[in-house]
């Protein structure tokens, strides 16, 4: 097992026992009926993770990075929304084309670390919506935000055809990077 991801399986883990023992005791759930819901939302989870493109770890051919480390490349994934959960993701922005018209990718950060590489000489727009997470922006500044912020490229102007990056972050940390 790679060592940097133990804490985060044993993060969730704590994070199941918690929810069962809250749950139990909270809403004094019977067994018999606790039990059989449990085991079904399990089986509805995993059979939801055969039929999608839902993986754990590096998947190259997807844009989802759960339980481990992975790269999503874009224009390569062909993907509107790419997503980190309870990992480490690398997503690169820097072979979109800009001529072609207004491109809108989202992006979304939870419970885990995400880098965000773009274009600096291309016109970029990042969206930021935070929910508890740490931004590091290009020029240096790290800061938490509470609400929405917009970051833009040197090369960025309104009236023309630009790249628009939405970053949802939740009790994440995300570094957008111009390369």
């Amino acid at each position: 097992m790679n060592l940097s991801i133990a804490p985060t399986i044993v993060g969730i883990l704590l994070f199941g026992v918690g929810m069962f023992f809250f749950l139990r005791y909270f809403f004094k759930l019977n067994s018999v009926v606790y039990k059989p819901v449990g085991v079904f939302l399990i089986i509805l989870v995993g059979i939801q993770m055969m039929f999608s493109e839902l993986r754990f770890g590096n998947d190259p051919e997807g844009s989802n990075t759960i339980l481990g480390k992975g790269p999503a490349i874009a224009p390569t994934v062909a993907s509107d929304t790419y997503n980190v959960f309870f990992g480490f993701g690398e997503n690169d922005f820097t072979g979109l084309p800009v001529g072609s018209g207004n491109t809108f990718i989202e992006t979304n950060t939870m419970f885990a670390k995400s880098i965000i590489y773009i274009k600096g000489d291309a016109p970029v727009r990042v969206l930021i919506y935070p929910t508890l997470g740490v931004v590091t922006l290009p020029n240096g500044l790290r800061f938490i935000p509470f609400f929405k912020n917009v970051y833009k490229t040197r090369a960025y102007n309104e009236n023309e055809k630009a790249i628009t990056i939405k970053v949802n972050i939740t009790l994440g940390a995300v570094s957008i990077i111009e390369r």
